[in-house]
């Protein structure tokens, strides 16, 4: 089953694996609940976080969400990881089990086999839509070559596009996607150290919960010299 499909299931489950692509997997998530008729945008019951690495920590800090009584019919949390260690997952497992009944989970993953079979045992797996597992990747690499290719105003024109995305979905996936994009794609040509670097830091500081987008996109904007392909 693809996500999409779950737009038309009358009761949804209480927890979902959502497998295929983890940095798309919360934006069609989102775009199903909003078919659905849940509002996605400043509703304090749906929520999304974004790791590279799903930490002891993070259990925690989705845990005291979780754990909330939600405010209308349901609670929707939607978490998307590259990795996570076996205690982390471990924890996980306690936050679907003591989380109240109005609590539906998201766990956004690339496959099946990068969480353990407990956890694939309490939920349901689906898939991303093949189209937007391809286009992705391909609408990312384009991003990347107009922004190089771009002279200031133009790039500070995709950070704010990239920037308001962020306001309205609380979702950092495509743009952490884009950044790591851009590292490639610069190291492939064969830029100076301090451009590595930036990027590396720009990477780093993506990940950090609160730290700000749009100042650290702005600083590449300036920084990054322009490629010409």
């Amino acid at each position: 089953m693809k996500v999409h499909e779950l737009a038309a299931i009358e009761h949804l489950h209480h927890a979902y694996l959502v497998t295929g692509n983890a940095a798309k997997g919360a934006e069609e998530v989102l775009a199903m609940l909003a078919k659905r008729g849940v509002k996605t945008i400043g509703n304090p019951d749906v929520l999304t976080y974004s790791y590279a690495e799903f930490s002891v920590d993070a259990a925690r800090e989705v845990s005291s969400y979780a754990l909330l009584k939600s405010l209308g019919e349901a609670k929707y949390l939607i978490i998307s990881f590259s990795k996570a260690t076996n205690e982390s997952q471990n924890a996980l497992l306690k936050i679907i089990e003591e989380a109240p009944g109005s609590t539906i989970f998201f766990f956004c993953i690339d496959a099946l086999g990068h969480v353990l079979a407990t956890i694939r045992s309490r939920t349901i797996a689906v898939s991303v839509s093949d189209a937007n597992l391809k286009t992705g990747d391909e609408d990312t690499a384009k991003e990347v070559r107009e922004f190089l290719q771009g002279e200031y105003p133009e790039r500070l024109a995709m950070v704010d596009k990239m920037t308001s995305y962020i306001t309205k979905t609380q979702d950092r996936s495509p743009v952490r996607a884009f950044v790591k994009e851009l590292l490639s794609r610069v190291h492939e040509q064969g830029a100076s150290p301090q451009a590595l670097r930036d990027l590396l830091d720009a990477e780093g500081y993506m990940r950090m919960q609160g730290s700000s987008v749009k100042a650290i996109l702005g600083h590449l904007a300036v920084t990054l010299p322009r490629s010409r392909s």
